[in-house]
């Protein structure tokens, strides 16, 4: 009995939902040093704690609609152009003091606007000095 209730489950997940064909929109984002802002916290002695990074741009393609029942793809292509499904951590070095560190890529999606994030763990530094991030943006959807 177990040997046809497999294949009987299988069928039934894979030819559901099969009515529609997905949309697929892929969209780069070129983020630049000075594309980068800082989120901070404000310390109870006057100074402040860079919390990450984040760049915000604006996708029209991530619409209510997709939030809901479809799917956003979010990738980082590093150096060598391979795509790095976020999140991602990056392992790094500081050139300075030689610590070992690293940063984890992130993003957020809202309504027509995806924001990208970095952050640094360890205790390293707190800018972002990585050059030109490449991110690549994959929205899915059945409309």
């Amino acid at each position: 009995m177990k040997k046809f209730l497999l294949p009987i489950i299988a069928s039934f997940v894979l030819l559901s939902g099969c009515s529609e064909k997905a949309h697929i929109i892929t969209d780069y984002y070129k983020v630049h040093n000075n594309q980068w802002q800082p989120s901070v916290t404000l310390n109870g002695d006057g100074t402040y704690t860079t919390d990450y990074y984040y760049s915000e741009w604006e996708d029209i393609n991530i619409t209510g609609e997709v939030i809901d029942n479809g799917v956003v793809l979010v990738y980082y292509i590093d150096a060598d152009g391979r795509d790095n499904l976020l999140p991602y951590t990056l392992y790094m070095q500081d050139p300075q003091s030689g610590a070992l560190y690293q940063e984890r890529i992130e993003y957020d999606i809202e309504v027509g606007k995806i924001t990208f994030k970095v952050k640094t763990s360890d205790f390293g530094p707190t800018s972002i000095n990585n050059g030109t991030m490449t991110f690549k943006v994959s929205v899915i959807s059945n409309y």
